[in-house]
């Protein structure tokens, strides 16, 4: 299953407050996280994702846990999506990047998403 850890990244009520919904459109490529939840410990995130790699679509939540001051970011096994396609693991990338924008002194730990986690050229 592709997830990250994002090391030194917690509390996650912290990355809550600054993730903001979002929308990256490249061509026939379309990642979008709509909407965000936070649990009240506030130890888990639920963000509402919809990627379209035309003419596909795919809905599904990605799940962000903390433990200690690590957030690992995977996909909700209740909404896992059929294909984990290189779209799935870009949105998933582009979100634990954001947590790394939120949370500068954090870094990625455990991944199978190393590919995808490259930053692109500035």
């Amino acid at each position: 299953m592709p997830h990250v850890v994002v090391e030194q990244a917690g509390p996650l009520t912290a990355v809550f407050a600054a993730l903001d919904p979002f929308v990256e459109a490249d061509g026939n490529l379309i990642l979008r996280i709509s909407d965000v939840f936070l649990n009240q410990r506030g130890t888990m995130m639920l963000l509402e994702a919809v990627v379209v790699d035309k003419p596909r679509s795919q809905t599904f939540f990605v799940q962000l846990s903390q433990k200690d001051h690590a957030v690992t970011v995977r996909l909700l096994p209740a909404t896992d999506p059929e294909e984990k396609t290189p779209a799935v693991k870009q949105l998933m990338a582009a979100v634990a990047r954001r947590i790394r924008q939120i949370v500068p002194q954090s870094r990625y730990g455990k991944t199978n998403l190393q590919d995808f986690l490259v930053e692109p050229d500035a």
